[in-house]
């Protein structure tokens, strides 16, 4: 099997937060007030400078701000990522011949992961300076916990894309398959796969691949 692309598979981890931040930017952006903030912060090299950071990172709105400036870096890069994958499908597929037998097309695994790790960020407090530290560290715990799984295919913002994703096993696995009677997991756009019909495959990561019909 070809050698993993982590990279892809961590930007895929990053994008599937995208809906979070979008939502605590929602919930959070004041735009003038944000914007009185971010001027402290540019004044920071004058001589008045620390003193008006200081009274920034005082303000109640401090933590609103901070999550507000890192859900617009966030959402920009979901972007890139998004457009990173599309632009992926071009290119780099191995075609073998070979055909699949389609185990399960489960449709909600977008909704699992909303439901799982991003609504309970949702609630958390980030408006002190204690709740957006914690806030931060869970974010962190998270992104690792799924770094070292192969859930980033639970991706919603894949879902929302109409990607779908199955499991299925090889019927005819070529020699680079190492493990031929294993189940992996498929993501692929547009039409279902056809079983009957020889595929083309792109390895992700963690048995995953991106798979579509000759």
């Amino acid at each position: 099997m070809r050698e993993e692309n982590l990279n892809l598979k961590r930007g895929l981890i990053l994008q599937s937060f995208a809906p979070l931040f979008l939502l605590v930017l929602i919930k959070h952006l004041d735009i003038s007030l944000h914007l009185s903030l971010f001027y402290k912060f540019i004044v920071f090299f004058t001589e008045t400078g620390i003193k008006e950071v200081f009274i920034a990172v005082k303000n109640p709105a401090f933590g609103g701000f901070v999550v507000s400036v890192i859900s617009v870096c966030w959402l920009i890069a979901t972007i890139a990522i998004a457009l990173g994958f599309n632009g992926m499908q071009k290119a780099g597929f191995r075609s073998e011949g070979e055909k699949i037998k389609v185990e399960d097309t489960p449709n909600d695994s977008g909704a699992t992961f909303l439901v799982t790790y991003v609504l309970p960020l949702l609630t958390d407090d980030v408006e002190s300076v204690r709740g957006l530290i914690v806030f931060l560290t869970m974010l962190i715990m998270v992104i690792l916990l799924l770094t070292g799984s192969n859930t980033f295919y639970q991706n919603p913002v894949l879902a929302a894309m109409k990607y779908r994703t199955f499991s299925f096993e090889f019927q005819n696995p070529a020699k680079d398959i190492i493990h031929p009677d294993s189940v992996y997991i498929g993501i692929t756009h547009g039409s279902p796969i056809m079983e009957n019909s020889p595929i083309k495959r792109k390895y992700i990561a963690d048995g995953v691949f991106v798979i579509y019909n000759e």
